[in-house]
């Protein structure tokens, strides 16, 4: 029993210290036996790397698409809302052009320097629209016409109003009369108050305009003692589009401007600042990283209706980059002549041609729910 024991034993140890018919061979013997194993373990140690690569690729690319989903999400709750209904083309087989209607409100509540700055509030009630805009987006460029504040047009209901106070009723107002009274059918509104285009001239590092003669008004806070460019941060734009009662530097003696060549000038000053935001704004839409930055930033700033989203801006900021890259960028101011103190102005035959050319005119467009 002993014997056959330690015999078993001695066997057993015998196989395992057993080179493997691989290992027993000579270094010569077998090649292709050799070869074939060597590729075998090269093989599966370039699909094991492989594997963990294309894992590891597809997890980032997860995590970027769930960053990209948060970050759009926060975008797109960035902005403030406004519920408005949009007006239609009289005509269903009509197709009037994409209008943005750009808004610039005089609500002082959180004006940068205090509601004061730019002149008492005591006789403020609400907020009107001081600056109205109508840009016309395509692939080729960007169109934006300027309407006076102060063009008073007939409404739905008969009555006349300025476009100007017609927002102390609300946005939907501004919009029903322009479309009643110019046939202007509005897609998208924009409304930024003055506390938000000092916060986007902020946001793009200020704007550069050529000032053709120094210029001051005491009522808004402008104070531009030289001409030339200047760079003008939030509030000093702000201050020269408000500009209601400029006085330049003429032969040594600042003299107050009449109400006709104040008004051309505000015009031009408006012209001027909107000329460079949509250069910054296309500047910066060509660096990933800036436009990520200034996109939030901007819409931060801005308040929209319910039914503009983030590739309807998008779509916006690409005919801006168009225009910056040699589109098409036409700003057109809309004639309207002013009548007495200038507080009102009514559309002329001129004020008709001008939108006509742009595809709107009176009776081609109803208001909702008309």
């Amino acid at each position: 029993m002993t014997r056959s024991s330690s015999s078993s034993s001695a066997g057993e140890g015998a196989l395992r210290s057993a080179p493997s018919p691989a290992e027993a061979l000579p270094a010569d013997a077998d090649p292709p036996r050799r070869r074939r194993g060597r590729r075998a373990r090269a093989a599966f140690s370039h699909w094991s790397r492989r594997r963990r690569v294309a894992v590891v690729s597809g997890l980032l690319a997860v995590a970027l698409a769930g960053v990209a989903c948060i970050d759009a999400a926060v975008l797109a709750h960035r902005p403030q809302r406004v519920e408005v209904a949009m007006p239609h083309a009289a005509d269903p087989s009509a197709a009037p052009p994409q209008t943005w209607l750009i808004l610039g409100v005089d609500s002082r509540q959180t004006v940068p320097e205090g509601p004061n700055h730019y002149g008492t509030t005591s006789d403020v009630q609400g907020s009107r629209a001081d600056i109205i805009a109508v840009a016309q987006p395509t692939e080729a460029g960007l169109t934006v016409l300027s309407i006076p504040r102060e063009l008073t047009l007939r409404s739905k209901d008969g009555g006349i109003e300025r476009l100007a106070t017609s927002h102390l009723a609300g946005p939907q107002a501004t919009v029903d009369l322009l479309c009643h009274g110019l046939g202007v059918t509005t897609t998208h509104l924009v409304t930024i108050d003055m506390a938000q285009f000092a916060g986007i001239v902020d946001s793009l590092g200020g704007v550069e305009v050529e000032i053709p003669e120094p210029v001051r008004d005491s009522y808004s806070g402008l104070s531009l003692p030289t001409a030339g460019t200047h760079r003008l941060d939030g509030v000093q734009a702000l201050a020269l589009v408000r500009s209601r009662h400029p006085e330049v530097l003429r032969e040594g003696t600042w003299t107050a401007l009449d109400e006709a060549e104040g008004h051309q000038r505000r015009a031009e000053s408006v012209s001027s600042v909107m000329r460079a935001l949509v250069a910054s704004l296309a500047k910066d839409a060509s660096r990933p990283w800036s436009a990520h930055q200034r996109a939030h930033s901007i819409a931060g700033n801005l308040t929209l209706d319910h039914g503009t989203g983030l590739m309807d801006l998008y779509s916006f900021a690409r005919s801006a980059t168009a225009a910056r890259d040699g589109g098409a960028l036409s700003l057109v101011s809309v004639p309207a002549p002013a009548q007495g103190n200038g507080l009102i102005a009514f559309s002329s035959d001129e004020t008709r041609a001008v939108l006509a050319e742009h595809g709107y005119s009176p009776g081609s467009c109803e208001p909702a729910g008309s």
